[in-house]
């Protein structure tokens, strides 16, 4: 593993487990036991860090792949969906926890951020619809409904980990997993 790939893994943990604001790049070089000047080597400065992480979060999102290529899907395919959504989300977790106010203190990151973010609604959209033609949901005739349906799922999984901060709850897998069944939840009433 590179030394750079080693900064990001250990600030990763790090923001996870402390978030953003409480890490400072001393202490990202300590728990990765490099030096400081090796991790400026790097990177410039936290921000650069947490830009390079969203991006493998980008990454993750752009090559996820939840449908199987060589059927239809099938309900059960949209269980393991939305759990692979959670599991990325769980893997990234400072992101959403803390995406307001990363993106407000960093414009670069939030203009990268809304590109991305557009491009997965998007294909959010799609995947319903694929689910859809497959007879495994039944979407509103009204396409209004349908968009509103699409929306509420979106914002139960973006925002699922900020309610549990506000709320003082622990974030943490059993957490996540409600955040699964809210979700199903939802999309019950359209289940064939």
């Amino acid at each position: 593993m590179s030394a750079r790939e080693k900064i990001l893994d250990t600030a990763l943990k790090l923001f996870n487990d402390k978030g953003t604001a409480a890490v400072s790049t001393n202490h990202i070089a300590e728990a990765a036991g490099i030096s400081p000047g090796n991790l400026y080597y790097h990177f410039r400065n936290k921000e650069e860090i947490i830009r390079e992480l969203f991006q493998r979060l980008n990454t993750t999102w752009e090559t996820y792949q939840p449908l199987p290529q060589d059927r239809a899907p099938i309900i059960n395919d949209l269980e393991a969906v939305i759990k692979s959504n959670y599991q990325i989300i769980w893997q990234y977790r400072f992101a959403y926890r803390e995406l307001v106010a990363l993106l407000r203190q960093d414009a670069e990151l939030r203009a990268n951020f809304l590109a991305v973010r557009q491009r997965g609604y998007e294909g959010f959209h799609q995947l319903l619809h694929t689910f859809s033609d497959a007879g495994a949901i039944r979407l509103p005739d009204d396409p209004q409904i349908a968009n509103e349906l699409q929306e509420i799922c979106w914002l139960i999984s973006e925002f699922w980990l900020t309610s549990l901060e506000v709320n003082g709850r622990k974030v943490n897998e059993a957490e996540m997993q409600r955040g699964v069944n809210l979700i199903r939840r939802v999309i019950q009433p359209y289940l064939a």
